[in-house]
């Protein structure tokens, strides 16, 4: 079973994400700020993070980049999440390692298809 770990302050976004990943072959955890994130990503080493670029206190940048200088978690691919529509927020996403920008408002087929490429166990 493959790990994910999302990083979004927004409780509504969390409540979706939860019910959506229930069924999957996925084992989900949810941290609602960038540090409680980083905290989480350090202890859990997940196959995949998920991170709103806009949170209060360490934004998703600043989570992307404390992650690809610690060489334990550098390899982990970050899909950033974004309501974003300026082409600056994509590419500074880009910049700072994304494996992809997923777009908000999502839909749970968009988030699925991102995960799709884990598969039930990469570890």
């Amino acid at each position: 079973m493959s790990k994910v770990v999302f990083c979004e302050d927004d409780p509504m976004i969390q409540k979706l994400i939860r019910a959506a990943l229930r069924t999957e072959a996925h084992e989900v955890h949810l941290a609602s700020s960038g540090d409680e994130g980083l905290e989480l990503i350090r202890r859990e080493l997940p196959d995949m993070v998920f991170t709103d670029v806009s949170m209060p206190g360490m934004d998703g940048f600043q989570l992307a980049g404390e992650l690809r200088a610690d060489p334990r978690t550098a390899h982990i691919p970050i899909v950033f999440m974004t309501a974003s529509v300026q082409h600056e927020v994509r590419e500074a996403a880009r910049k700072h390692g994304a494996a992809e920008v997923l777009m908000k408002p999502f839909t749970m087929s968009d988030l699925r298809a991102r995960l799709a490429g884990l598969g039930g166990g990469t570890r």
